[in-house]
């Protein structure tokens, strides 16, 4: 699942997700979409931005999903001071990318997470 608010940002992920060989099974634009989003469809892997619409951020959506459901959540952002990171940290994130994304990261951290899963 990816859970993003710019639109063309999510949609080039997904293609890139796609041509990998994974399935996106839904793209949620705020935190509240995301959870429930997570327990309609039980997603292997969320990629997360940290700063997303609504109530819910990013850092949180990721932290309940971690906790409630055993879900892996890779952060994707802007930021990378120390304190946003220390926050993210607060999730227990399978990783933490900041943008522009590194695709080939991306990609062995991607595969190392649902190696793991099987």
């Amino acid at each position: 699942m990816i859970v993003e608010d710019e639109i063309i940002e999510a949609m080039f992920l997904g293609k890139i997700l796609e041509l990998w060989g994974y399935e996106i099974c839904e793209t949620a634009t705020t935190g509240e979409d995301a959870m429930k989003e997570a327990e309609i469809q039980h997603p292997d892997l969320v990629l997360m931005d940290i700063n997303i619409h609504g109530k819910i951020s990013g850092i949180e959506a990721a932290g309940k999903m971690h906790s409630q459901a055993g879900i892996p959540v890779i952060f994707m952002t802007g930021y990378s001071d120390e304190e946003t990171r220390q926050k993210a940290y607060t999730a227990h994130p399978a990783g933490y990318f900041v943008k522009p994304l590194d695709y080939d990261k991306l990609q062995e951290t991607l595969v190392s997470i649902m190696h793991q899963k099987k």
